[in-house]
């Protein structure tokens, strides 16, 4: 039996003993930390197996995210690590790319590439050599354009490393306390706009503007897409009933005919 097929069978509590393991030889390492369930195992991992005078936490700020999703970064960040070094803050313009605001099937390739080229570069500043991400086995399963970047620069991925899947990092995130183990999972305002519409700030902002207002009103964890005739809304499963309703669907309407949305329309398959 293979060394894959090995780490495939082992319970999660076993999986992350060998994560451990397998993040002691590093002896200092630096965490592209993101503020979702993942990263944040990650971060836990390593400041257990090294701890905090050996492991650098680096948050990439951009306007890719919302100020909401910044401030839960920083939220997540100090009631999990209050004796880790500060998270350290790297600012980056993704909409100066120019092959990145093309928007085509490769723009999370060209994101990571950058991003993590500068992340590499402040972690070889403060004296470290090794960048892990948080990307689990599921992750790769899915052929994501980013994970080619991550490859090229050589970034390693512990948790996918181990097999780690992302049921079994919430389990263990949970276990550990870990206060995001089981809030939805996020990504770049970048992701709602469809492949080969050009990015700009103002529509990033509409977006976060449309997805703040579901928010408050109670759809946590929705999504707002911008297609090309349409605006598709996607909420959790078992809100679907919810946005369904008469007044929410008013309300919808209303405000996002204010940010001069197309006609919206409602995923039913949820999330």
């Amino acid at each position: 039996m293979g060394k894959r097929d090995t780490h495939r069978m082992q319970p999660s509590e076993n999986k992350f003993d060998l994560l451990i393991s397998s993040l002691r030889p590093y002896r200092k390492i630096a965490i592209a930390f993101s503020g979702g369930v993942d990263s944040t195992l990650l971060l836990h991992a390593a400041l257990t197996a090294l701890g905090a005078k050996n492991v650098l936490a680096l948050y990439a700020r951009s306007t890719l995210s919302s100020a909401a999703s910044i401030a839960g970064s920083y939220m997540v960040f100090a009631r999990n690590f209050p004796h880790a070094s500060a998270m350290r803050e790297i600012e980056i313009a993704p909409l100066s790319w120019p092959e990145f605001i093309v928007n085509d099937k490769n723009r999370c390739y060209y994101c990571k590439k950058r991003m993590y080229t500068v992340l590499q570069k402040a972690m070889e500043v403060a004296g470290y050599t090794t960048l892990a991400d948080g990307t689990n086995i599921n992750d790769q399963q899915e052929g994501r354009p980013g994970l080619r970047a991550i490859n090229e620069l050589q970034v390693i991925t512990p948790l996918a490393e181990v097999r780690l899947t992302k049921f079994e990092v919430r389990r263990l995130a949970e276990k550990f306390g870990i206060s995001n183990h089981d809030l939805p999972s996020n990504s770049c305002l970048a992701t709602r706009i469809s492949h080969n519409t050009p990015l700009d700030e103002k529509t990033l902002r509409v977006i976060e503007s449309a997805e703040v207002f579901l928010h408050n009103h109670g759809f946590i964890g929705c999504r707002v897409r911008v297609q090309n005739f349409c605006t598709i809304v996607e909420v959790q499963e078992q809100d679907v009933i919810a946005f369904m309703e008469p007044a929410n669907r008013t309300r919808v309407q209303s405000y996002f005919h204010d940010l001069q949305l197309a006609p919206v329309v409602l995923s039913l398959k949820g999330r």
